[in-house]
């Protein structure tokens, strides 16, 4: 099955990853990965992903929105060598 962040992989080798456990490598393998994570249902790993600071106690998506499509429209910095990043998208949902 194809990871729903768009690259076109096997989500096992994907955001799977990221999901499983594994430290996304940039900010834009960070959001597309919670973006795949907001598709597939996964609430424990978007509070595992969210800040501090905004990340709401408990997060239940299932009345929530159905994401289906994911563009980047840029990615600045956050590489695996920069402490922050901005990734711009749009994501589609229905």
């Amino acid at each position: 099955m194809p990871c729903p962040c768009g690259l076109g992989q096997p989500y096992p080798d994907c955001c799977g990853r990221w999901h499983a456990g594994a430290d996304a490598p940039t900010a834009e393998a960070l959001m597309r990965s919670r973006f795949a994570a907001f598709a597939r249902g996964l609430p424990a790993y978007l509070l595992r992903t969210w800040h501090p600071s905004t990340r709401p106690a408990d997060l239940d998506l299932t009345d929530g929105p159905r994401f289906t499509r994911l563009e980047v429209v840029s990615a600045e910095r956050g590489t695996m060598f920069d402490t922050v990043g901005t990734v711009r998208f749009r994501a589609h949902y229905g």
